[in-house]
């Protein structure tokens, strides 16, 4: 003990006992409360001392070994993780995350300190002849006789340097399972810390494979080993200037869901963090520790800081006026969307079901500005159905920042593309390149650093606290995958955006469910953006994270009626209402009372149609659902137009997925120019006649505006869509009648038939369905039947009578419809996440994970909102 403050040591430190020296050693645990003057016991040659007399340094064992002699000890990358995990928990976790977290560990006294602590020793296992025998020239001669008998014969069994089946991460899980035990804690949290400390690497270990590396004594090295573990987790504890832990309520701790998932993602992100040091700054077995935790303050703090995860503020005001100036006035949704988020009292949901441009975006990030300053969150995510509108949104989100003024953290663009975008633009570098693990398997053991490096390298941007991206990042957060805890850990400081929610397909929307539930569970803000979403389909989506926020399953039970003819509108709920609100809006007068007229091409006339067309001096959009369509279509026009004399030739593009990326970002950008906005630069040189012939990408977000449109064919919700893109601006002057030529379909008697492979696209039973509406109809009024129309499609049965003479085909096609979205319903529940009740373990976050980018089944497959 202590001679001067009477406390007591532990460990191998009992025979380090002697004065307090005010250096080295540890903090005296009474040294501020119980009279020690100095507050410091024990000094570190004291310590040194008593291991010489038969411990273990606990500075010996290696934690990260490069090609040369000099390692980094297990126990400084303990206490640089511990650093990290100190600084992060407020930068990286969402608040009720964060208090789920402190909550916990709250009887302990110190919450943040014993989080650290424990994030700190996630790589526990390493301390075991298993390991160290992967460096034994290192390892032996400087941790002993005994420790160098034990790794010997491991290796002489196995082979000097070989693979390991026994991964240090379980071993973790066993000693700080029985560790916390001997503290008090229950056995459940006892396994439940363990478990998320060992799963590190990505995946959580189960009960099964915990016992199996208990018990295997060659690989964890038995007792001699654990006694070694114990002082090295009680040197970081005494270090960190803690308590002694057997003296605290330990029998009072108590993780949550919530607590467990962050908890586990604090570990992981901050090991990638502390592991960014390169071989050269490795300090070898004889460090001064004391003086090495004051450097690791601050050498873990400029990394950090290097990373730019600073918390967005938005301003005081978050008013539509004040966040878009020069908005001349907000539309009525967006008006509307502003009343509703400041109404909430709560975390919740918000669901924009508007016509295309009415302003949805810039709506959305309104309500992301309040939902963040209210709430006290970090950011935001914005989630777009492609790489296309994710860029438009990026710039939308760039210039939003740039127009308020002050510093805010940088906005991270992510999809796959998204290098050529920012280069094309000449964005600033990310100043965090360099700061990931070093290099591949960095532990010499194959154990998942390399994958680690990867994914901290290229997708810590979700980690960031703005970001903007395809939907697919988010959706990752649903799959039972590596890490996947990281992500939902991203994702709970932040208000996340789904735009275009009604275009998922059954396995996107599957997921979309489960990840909804699970937002709702940490209390996530969610704002979900649609123009044509079935009642149904809306009432499934906040249902899902109504019951996440309530921890029970989703309600079965049928859509209220008070979605049916609201459109546009605004609904709402949050974790203080009892029930689903919904707003009924004005459409803005250039949506308001759209009369689009119909008519019908034979598909083998749509060039010549276009052709014509645009001879009359128009803009013309050509819209098919197949690539191979679009290209036919295109030469087609092509020829046509080469016919003519130059002075009347029509410019012609063409816009595909297939395209070579740098070709798509060209025509995309030169589409942007001659078709969009009239204002600024977009729109201002729109060509006199021109036909753009493209796919889905024309449907999906893009703004462009056209004079008239011939459209395959598509789904209800697609076709809406597809004619928001019809004089969607306003740009004065006379313009020709909202005109949509509907091709793509040939009735013959009992027989519908389309072009080849369109059923590979959408199902046959939702083409019919959209036929069957519109074959006799001349005209549809917008805004008015939007809602009515998609809710006939994709309602029940009853709600829309098949035709005579195609009953045969109906049936076939709507039990074909049925077999599809089981057998798609089946495989996305088969690898999303579970949702934690009490027979669902920890472990099953991560069973049998699956590849993150199983987020899409089949492009445009669009047969899921039934």
């Amino acid at each position: 003990m202590c001679v001067r403050c009477g406390a007591r040591w532990f460990g191998l430190y009992r025979s380090a006992i002697g004065p307090c020296r005010g250096v080295g050693g540890g903090r005296c645990r009474r040294g501020r409360s119980k009279g020690c003057s100095s507050g410091w016991c024990v000094g570190l040659d004291g310590w040194v001392a008593g291991v010489e007399r038969g411990g273990v340094d606990v500075r010996a064992g290696w934690g990260k070994a490069g090609g040369g002699r000099v390692p980094h000890p297990l126990i400084c990358h303990a206490l640089d993780t511990a650093v990290v995990a100190e600084g992060l928990v407020d930068v990286l976790v969402g608040p009720y995350c964060r208090a789920e977290l402190d909550r916990a560990f709250s009887p302990l006294g110190d919450a943040v300190g014993w989080m650290s602590v424990l994030c700190g020793v996630h790589d526990l296992g390493k301390l075991s002849p298993t390991f160290q025998g992967l460096r034994e020239d290192i390892a032996a001669p400087a941790m002993g006789r005994a420790a160098a008998a034990h790794i010997g014969r491991l290796t002489r069994w196995r082979g000097r340097g070989a693979r390991t089946d026994c991964h240090h991460g379980l071993l973790t899980a066993v000693h700080m399972t029985r560790i916390l035990k001997a503290w008090g804690a229950v056995p459940e949290t006892a396994r439940t810390i363990a478990w998320a400390l060992g799963g590190h690497h990505g995946v959580i270990p189960s009960a099964a494979s915990v016992r199996q590396a208990r018990e295997a004594v060659g690989d964890n090295g038995g007792p001699w080993w654990a006694a070694a573990c114990d002082d090295l987790v009680r040197q970081v504890i005494t270090l960190w200037g803690l308590p002694e832990p057997e003296g605290l309520p330990w029998h009072g701790v108590r993780l949550s869901t919530e607590a467990v998932v962050a908890l586990a993602g604090l570990t992981s992100v901050s090991d990638w963090i502390a592991s960014a040091r390169p071989e050269e700054d490795y300090v070898g077995a004889g460090v001064d520790l004391v003086a090495y935790l004051r450097q690791a303050r601050r050498d873990e703090a400029r990394k950090i800081e290097r990373l730019a995860w600073r918390p967005w503020r938005p301003p005081r005001e978050t008013g539509f006026r004040v966040l878009f100036p020069r908005e001349e006035r907000p539309h009525p949704v967006q008006e509307a969307v502003e009343t509703v988020v400041g109404r909430m009292r709560g975390p919740g949901i918000v669901v924009v079901a508007a016509p295309t441009g009415e302003g949805k975006t810039k709506a959305a990030l309104q309500a992301t500005a309040t939902l963040v300053r209210r709430f006290g969150l970090r950011g935001f995510y914005v989630a777009m159905p492609s790489r296309v509108t994710s860029n438009q949104a990026f710039d939308a989100v760039d210039q939003l920042l740039a127009g308020l003024g002050e510093e805010a953290p940088p906005v991270r663009l992510l999809h796959s593309a998204a290098g050529e975008y920012l280069k094309d633009r000449k964005a600033p570098v990310d100043v965090a390149d360099g700061l990931r693990p070093v290099g591949v398997d960095v532990d010499g053991e194959g154990d998942g650093d390399g994958e680690a490096a990867e994914w901290f390298a290229h997708k810590r941007g979700l980690l960031a606290p703005l970001g903007v991206g395809t939907v697919d990042q988010a959706l990752m957060a649903a799959l039972r995958s590596s890490h996947v805890f990281v992500r939902l850990t991203g994702l709970s400081g932040k208000v996340v955006v789904f735009d275009e929610v009604h275009g998922y397909d059954v396995h996107m929307s599957t997921l979309l469910d489960r990840l909804l539930w699970w937002l709702g569970r940490l209390r996530v803000p969610v704002v979900l953006l649609s123009a044509t979403l079935p009642a149904r389909r809306q009432h499934a989506l906040v249902e899902s994270w109504r019951a996440g926020a309530a921890g029970r399953l989703p309600l079965k039970v049928e859509a209220p009626t008070a979605y049916a003819g609201r459109y546009p509108r605004v609904a709402w709920a949050d974790t203080e209402s009892n029930a689903v609100e919904t707003v009924g809006v004005e459409a803005s007068l250039l949506n308001s009372d759209r009369v689009v007229e119909l008519v019908r091409v034979g598909f083998e006339s749509r060039a010549e149609w276009a052709v014509r067309q645009a001879g009359a001096g128009r803009c013309v959009a050509v819209v098919h659902n197949l690539v191979r369509h679009a290209v036919e279509a295109h030469e087609q026009i092509v020829q046509r137009v080469e016919q003519l004399p130059a002075e009347e030739r029509p410019e012609v593009f063409l816009l595909h997925g297939k395209l070579v990326q740098a070709e798509r970002v060209r025509v995309e950008a030169a589409i942007r120019v001659r078709f969009g906005r009239p204002d600024g630069h977009q729109g201002s040189s729109r060509p006199r006649r021109a036909i753009v012939v493209g796919t889905q990408l024309l449907e999906e977000g893009l703004d462009a505006d056209f004079d008239v449109m011939i459209s395959s064919l598509a789904p209800i919700d697609s076709l809406i869509q597809r004619m928001g893109r019809i004089q969607r601006h306003d740009r004065g002057g006379d313009r020709p009648p909202l005109l949509l030529a509907l091709t793509g379909v040939e009735e013959s008697p009992g027989k519908i038939v389309f072009p080849p492979y369109t059923t590979n696209v959408y199902a046959e039973a939702i083409l019919l369905r959209t036929w069957a509406l519109l074959r006799e109809r001349e005209r549809l009024h917008c805004p008015d039947e939007v809602q009515h129309l998609v809710d006939l499609v994709y309602g029940p049965d009853e709600l829309l009578a098949c035709p005579q003479g195609w009953e045969k085909q109906w049936a076939r096609a709507d039990e074909q419809l049925g077999r599809g979205i089981a057998r798609k319903e089946q495989g996305a529940e088969a690898v999303r996440l579970p949702q934690p009740r009490n027979d669902v373990q920890l472990w099953e976050l991560t069973a049998k994970a699956t590849s993150a980018s199983r987020t899409r089944q089949e492009s445009y497959r669009r047969d899921d909102a039934r």
